[in-house]
């Protein structure tokens, strides 16, 4: 009878303890490949803290790699193992006694902190993961996650994170896992959508592609599209070389700020890679004298401002090649690769998006954003919001937008009533308008909310209220009606990224 090992150890020791079990469990016998693993793993555990316990489990059976492995490593001549090996993290020490002792349990989930699959397919061993970011040693930055759980010896655990994997360099290369990710997150979190495998990714795409899916050769941007679009999405795709070639970084931060996690496609004149943004380090302070103005004309009058994306972060991104949460600068997207060891991947540039919105989503965010400004900007339905006004445009659904608003214990309670019996679709834009003092106390001078199923181009078909210090202006029907009463306190909306 096969039995399954669970060894428990510090962080500092894992390495060696999983190598070990590497060497049995996946046949290995070459030095050198224990070597290249051995630098694997270290180049995840370096990123991670340092107090941090793991327990290593084998033999793991894991989904995702089983499907690989039937779809395609099992018709191979070289033999490949089926069975997985699956390490979880702890924030702290950890013994046998908190798996089996009722009174340890909720200490043991409150020190869980995730789990990654290593499988098979030398080097690129690191299988579907889902590491919290309270793992890493720098995780002061907000990205979309979801609840996932897992059995661990016994024990139900569940942590909140983002799914993460390497390629496996031949069932599936970047734009598979991306969009394996992509539905992870959705699939996992929304009743709309469900997860899929690599097999249900190869037959979606099997009628439209004139070749062969095995091994992969890797996706276009409208192969990856499809497939989103084949599982359910409305998915849009914006490219530098059509409309968008100066607003491609502003429109992937309003879909950041918007909590959906969006496919972005690098290219030099080597490389061709997908990753996946899911956050980005929040910048808790504008400094006005160094930002891009951009100007709203209001009544004849030319006011800057500042559009909120076009302040300079670092996002947070999901690259298949490297360990989970890298940071980086839209300007240089591949600056996490050594120049001299990997220089084919130097002035790589963002070229394209692929947004997977839901379906019922007419109104994407270029136009969306520029219906907003034309509001803001109109003598019946604007308001003058003086120079270096800050401009905040995203997009989230009117459930938990009207759950912000009744948490809001400052704002009158006329206001708040009326923009919660408002009808609203299920997803809306939203504009939040803050002056140059109320910015740093996150307090909004104004809202603007659109419907983000209207199709139209035209702003009055697309207003669903608007909010001002002056008044604030409802749409009942087709009709919209002013209550003469400003604004106040109204504290800036954050549900969409964790």
């Amino acid at each position: 009878m096969n039995f399954i090992e669970i060894h428990i150890t510090p962080i500092e020791e894992a390495t060696v303890a999983i190598l070990k079990i590497l060497k049995s469990t996946f046949m290995l016998e070459e030095d050198e490949e224990l070597i290249d693993i051995e630098n694997i793993i270290d180049s995840l555990f370096d990123e991670l803290k340092e107090e941090l316990y793991v327990v290593i489990e084998t033999p793991y059976v894991d989904k995702f790699y089983r499907d690989s492995y039937y779809t395609y490593f099992a018709s191979k001549h070289r033999v490949y193992s089926k069975d997985c090996i699956r390490i979880s993290f702890f924030e702290d020490e950890i013994t046998p006694d908190h798996f089996r002792n009722n009174d340890l349990f909720d200490e043991l989930q409150s020190k869980f902190l995730g789990y990654s699959i290593l499988r098979p397919t030398i080097p690129n061993i690191f299988g579907r993961s889902i590491i919290a970011k309270n793992a890493f040693a720098e995780n002061g930055y907000q990205i979309c996650e979801y609840k996932s759980n897992i059995l661990l010896n016994g024990i139900r655990l569940e942590v909140n994170g983002f799914p993460h994997s390497s390629q496996d360099g031949e069932s599936i290369k970047c734009a598979e896992t991306t969009i394996w990710a992509i539905m992870e997150y959705f699939g996992s979190k929304y009743p709309d959508y469900r997860p899929v495998a690599i097999s249900t990714i190869i037959e979606a795409l099997a009628k439209y592609s004139k070749k062969r899916m095995l091994p992969s050769a890797g996706l276009t941007v409208d192969q990856i599209s499809y497939a989103l679009k084949e599982f359910g999405f409305g998915t849009y795709i914006y490219s530098r070389s059509e409309a968008y070639e100066n607003e491609i970084e502003n429109i992937l931060s309003i879909y950041v700020e918007s909590g959906i996690p969006t496919i972005v496609a690098l290219e030099n004149d080597i490389i061709g890679h997908a990753i996946i943004a899911i956050g980005y380090k929040r910048e808790e302070n504008i400094e006005f004298s160094t930002q891009k103005k951009r100007v709203l004309n209001f009544n004849g009058i030319d006011l800057n401002y500042i559009d909120y994306s076009d302040v300079e972060r670092d996002y947070i991104i999901q690259d298949d090649n490297v360990t989970p949460h890298i940071q980086i600068k839209l300007n240089n997207p591949t600056e996490h690769y050594d120049e001299e060891e990997y220089p084919e991947w130097k002035d790589c540039k963002v070229n394209s998006l692929v947004v997977p919105l839901y379906r019922k989503i007419y109104l994407e965010a270029e136009i969306a954003k520029i219906l907003s400004l034309e509001i803001i900007s109109d003598h019946n339905f604007g308001y003058n919001f003086g120079n270096d006004f800050v401009f905040r445009f995203f997009l989230t659904s009117s459930r938990s937008f009207k759950a912000h608003i009744s948490s809001l214990k400052e704002i009158e309670d006329e206001i708040a009533d009326n923009i919660i019996t408002t009808k609203m679709p299920k997803f809306i834009w939203i504009s939040e308008l803050y002056s140059k003092e109320n910015y740093g106390k996150n307090i909004a001078d104004g809202l603007v909310v659109l419907d983000a199923t209207e199709a139209s181009e035209i702003k009055k078909n697309a207003i669903l209220f608007t909010a001002y210090p002056n008044q604030c202006i409802f749409k009942i029907g087709e009709k919209f009606i002013c209550l003469p009463k400003g604004f106040k306190t109204y504290f800036r909306f954050n549900n969409n990224l964790s």
